[in-house]
Order: C-alpha cells, then structure tokens, then sequence
C-alpha cells in the first residue's frame, strides 16, 4: 500500500492523473507533524487516515 505514496505512481485505470496527489496531502500532513496513511478492506476499498497533531498556545 506504500508505493501509493511513490511520485507518479498511478493506481486507476483511466490514468487521467499525474500520480502526485497523495503524495502532496501526505508532505503536506507531514509538514504540520502529522501522517497519513492508508489501510485496505477487502471487498470495499480503502481508508485513509490523517491525523495532526493538537497545538497549543503558549501562555501569555
């Protein structure tokens, strides 16, 4: 399920895309210190979950 994250890796058939979305959200997620990550349920497709972390203020 990693090489879905790989640059210009395509995983549809019509291939209309450049294969560098999921790439971009993960980075994206990455840079404010978070994942993303994907999980296959057989039969239905898959899930992808984000998580970032919480920030909290400083106190003033």
């Amino acid at each position: 399920m990693e090489t879905m994250f790989q640059p210009f890796k395509q995983h549809s058939a019509d291939k209309s895309g450049l294969g560098l979305g999921l790439l971009i959200a993960r980075k994206s997620v990455e840079s404010f210190g978070g994942t993303l990550s994907v999980s296959d349920i057989p039969g239905i497709g898959c899930v992808f979950t984000m998580s970032i972390p919480r920030y909290s203020m400083p106190p003033l």
